[in-house]
């Protein structure tokens, strides 16, 4: 007699349609159990999700749980449910299930920030185009501003009526629209934002989009939608975005006769709506929540920690992002305390804390992710500089045996909760913050590596904790380390790899005066005379990102100074400034040399014209008045009115902002090259001073 075989996977098959998954989450009796992070993903990545829907693409598998976690859930969305406790979990799929749920029934959902956030995605019928609904899909008729309108408020024939309708009563302000923006063009004037993006629109939608197809990308346009990845990248490349509106404008004032005149008979020319067509592509919208799914649902007698080790197994291929999901997931099941506090300091760091309330991580420099927070932990407890030990740290895993055990576990385990309470310790991250605000670093958009200020802390706690130097060595030593890592980018490119290498570094500290010898020779062997004479002007002060680290420390150390701004009585410290709420025209990013006239008399493109040394900051009137002018005559005109017999004074102005006395009759390349120069030279002497 054969023997029945036993059963060795750990899941069963299950399939249906999204509408069966949206009644149960109605419900209540599907969804999250504690070792599931908060919903992440961006807008533009639930947009890219509608989009695989639409045109028929698989969308993954859901892995599902039957509730064995004794409460330990909580439900998808944020309105109420009728069955309280979920009996149905999903452990793979979250993210997906969680943006279609939302979008589809209009709920909120708790995001990355701790905040409840509805998702609006838009729909064009026309060129079946998603889109994040914003001011641009507004103005536009054509697109379905929230497509959860189709969804959730009428009947789906009296809502394509009722946008038909709304369509034909458009279209005549749209010819008014398309004839003011061809007078602009023929009269060559800028066009603002709202005119580019109909602009844009009127092309891509265009029956003779064929014919200018060459030029597609010379105006700027893309006809794909840049993809925001859900995870993210550990190394920070820095790449700068770009002003679309600006591009459009610069690639006009370029174009041909010929290429101009197409674009113009694109915008005369009168489109017939496909009524028919339109209906047909509304009701394939409609149709999406009847889309298939494959989903696994796993056996009912697993214990949570089988299921986490499941949940990790399957996103074992995962980025940096994800290790810290598997250790959140950990924290969720060894110690509930911990993950909350984790995820508490992240939600108070990012809110200004009510008048009556005494303590609260929040800043102006650093809003903190768990996977900081976890990196810092095991950075300080456990000489480690790598994501991955902390979850051989929380499975008892020993790192030269790599057997696991349970008392190691624990032991562990507690010596994590006891190094948390430090790294989360208010006195600590304040005192640490302060060192970084004195440095001149007074606003998040001067940190050009996030990974720069975790790291400088665990060197912070590590000075405070095991070699105890006072405030006064730790604002020096922490301070200069600090400078040291951003002007040389240290942690900007494997950020894990060159930590740990610190960590094991310096664990050859025996003492204070070990830890700081250490340091100041770290520091001396890369900060060198080429290092400042050479390296930072003709390579790292070429860059023309903004996240160029010379250029963020750069304008720190003139904020340390307390220099005004360029030709003003006000400091550049008030740019930074977040705590006075200034409005964004206020003061303005200014390029020395013009870039229309850069682009105009030379032919430059905006690599060249954006560079680091091209820029300062000046106030939204003065840049007005600079406009376009060549650099002599606005110089000439500002000096006349401003600086009549105070030639000692504009030559400190000019000093203090590295500007070369007679940068206005320069050639372009060689102010670059002079300008840069005598940038190295005052972050070298902001450097040499701490």
């Amino acid at each position: 007699m054969s023997e029945t075989p036993q059963q060795t996977a750990l899941f069963n098959p299950s399939n249906g349609h999204l509408e069966q998954l949206f009644g149960y989450i109605d419900m209540g009796d599907l969804g999250l159990p504690d070792i599931q992070r908060p919903f992440v993903w961006r807008d533009v990545k639930v947009r890219d999700l509608f989009d695989s829907l639409y045109k028929g693409f698989p969308i993954g598998s859901y892995l599902l749980w039957r509730n064995t976690v004794d409460g330990r859930a909580h439900q998808i969305g944020i309105k109420e449910h009728v069955h309280k406790d979920p009996n149905l979990l999903i452990i793979d799929g979250q993210q997906r299930l969680t943006a279609l749920y939302s979008v589809f029934r209009g709920v909120a959902v708790k995001d990355e920030n701790y905040e409840d956030r509805k998702i609006t995605i838009a729909f064009n019928p026309f060129t079946e185009e998603f889109r994040v609904a914003d001011a641009s899909t507004q103005r536009n008729p054509e697109f379905i501003n929230n497509i959860t309108d189709l969804f959730t408020k009428t009947s789906t024939r009296t809502f394509i009526n009722q946008y038909l309708e709304k369509l034909r009563k458009e279209k005549d302000n749209l010819k008014k629209k398309y004839l003011l923006i061809s007078n602009k063009i023929k009269e060559k004037e800028e066009l603002n934002k709202g005119d580019v993006e109909i602009l844009r629109n009127k092309i891509k939608s265009s029956e003779v989009f064929g014919e200018i197809r060459i030029f597609w990308e010379k105006l700027g346009f893309s006809e794909k939608e840049p993809v925001d990845n859900e995870e993210e990248n550990e190394e920070e490349n820095g790449t700068e975005e770009t002003d679309i509106v600006e591009v459009v404008n610069d690639e006009l004032s370029l174009l041909s006769a010929n290429d101009l005149e197409i674009v113009k008979k694109t915008l005369a020319k009168d489109e017939t709506n496909d009524e028919e067509l339109i209906s047909s592509r509304i009701e394939k919208l409609y149709n999406l929540k009847n889309y298939p799914f494959n989903a696994l649902e796993i056996v009912p007698d697993l214990t949570e920690e089988q299921v986490a080790e499941i949940f990790t197994r399957i996103n074992s291929k995962g980025t940096v992002l994800k290790q810290a999901d598997f250790i959140l997931t950990l924290l969720s099941v060894f110690w509930v305390e911990g993950r909350s506090q984790i995820d508490n300091f992240c939600k108070l760091a990012k809110k200004i804390p009510e008048k009556d309330k005494k303590e609260s991580p929040y800043n102006y420099i650093f809003e903190p992710m768990p996977k900081d927070l976890i990196r810092i932990t095991v950075g300080l407890g456990f000489n480690r500089g790598k994501m991955k030990d902390a979850y051989a740290i929380l499975t008892g895993r020993d790192f030269a045996t790599k057997k696991v055990s349970t008392s190691l576990r624990e032991e562990q385990l507690k010596k994590f909760e006891e190094t948390q309470t430090t790294v989360l310790d208010n006195t600590n991250w304040h005192g640490f913050l302060k060192i970084i605000l004195g440095l001149g670093f007074k606003n998040k958009d001067l940190i050009s590596s996030s990974n720069n200020i975790a790291n400088a802390y665990i060197l912070y706690l590590i000075a405070k904790e095991k070699f105890v130097l006072d405030h006064k060595e730790l604002e020096k030593h922490i301070g200069r380390w600090f400078f040291f890592s951003s002007v040389t980018s240290r942690y900007s490119y494997s950020p894990e790899t060159q930590m740990d290498s610190d960590l094991n570094y310096f664990k050859n500290a025996r003492s204070k005066d070990d830890f700081i010898k250490l340091l100041t020779n770290a520091i001396e062997s890369e900060l060198t005379n080429d290092f400042w004479e050479i390296t930072v002007p003709n390579k790292l002060l070429v860059s023309s990102s903004k996240k160029n680290a010379i250029r963020n420390t750069f304008f720190a150390g003139l904020i340390r100074n307390g220099v005004n701004i360029l030709f003003s009585e006000r400091k550049i410290g008030d740019l930074f400034d977040p705590a006075l709420k200034k409005r964004k025209k206020d003061l303005e990013k200014h390029h020395i040399f013009p870039k229309n006239y850069l682009a105009q008399t030379f032919g430059l493109d905006r690599r060249q014209i954006n560079q680091v040394a091209n820029f300062t900051y000046l106030e939204f009137e003065d840049n007005i008045d600079i406009s376009d002018s060549a650099p002599k005559d606005y110089f000439i005109d500002i000096k006349n009115r401003y600086y009549k017999n105070k030639e000692i004074e504009l030559k400190k102005v000019l000093a203090d902002h590295c500007l070369p006395e007679i940068f206005y009759e320069m050639d372009y390349k060689d102010f670059l090259r002079e300008r840069r120069k005598l940038m190295a030279k005052a972050v070298r002497s902001v450097f040499e001073s701490l």
